[in-house]
């Protein structure tokens, strides 16, 4: 249910490429709407996700590689 307004911004556009300053791409979406019902979705999915045993949190933990089957996140490794 969440939705974007139509434009698309460029937040911090700087140089415009990946080495520069700045994004390359934009990376600034306006909600109509904000707060917690922005997040709300994403907490929901996830937390179900915990009682089913898929997600597990470990907080005060550093990431060092994001571990991946093809184009799906499959795991983490720190």
């Amino acid at each position: 249910g969440l939705k974007f307004f139509p434009v698309v911004g460029w937040a911090e556009r700087g140089g415009g490429n990946a080495v520069g300053h700045g994004n390359s791409v934009p990376r600034f979406h306006i909600t109509w709407g904000t707060g917690p019902g922005v997040l709300e979705p994403f907490v929901l999915r996830v937390r179900e996700a915990q009682k089913r045993g898929l997600v597990q949190f470990r907080f005060r933990h550093r990431v060092n590689e994001i571990i991946r089957s093809g184009n799906t996140v499959t795991g983490v490794r720190g």
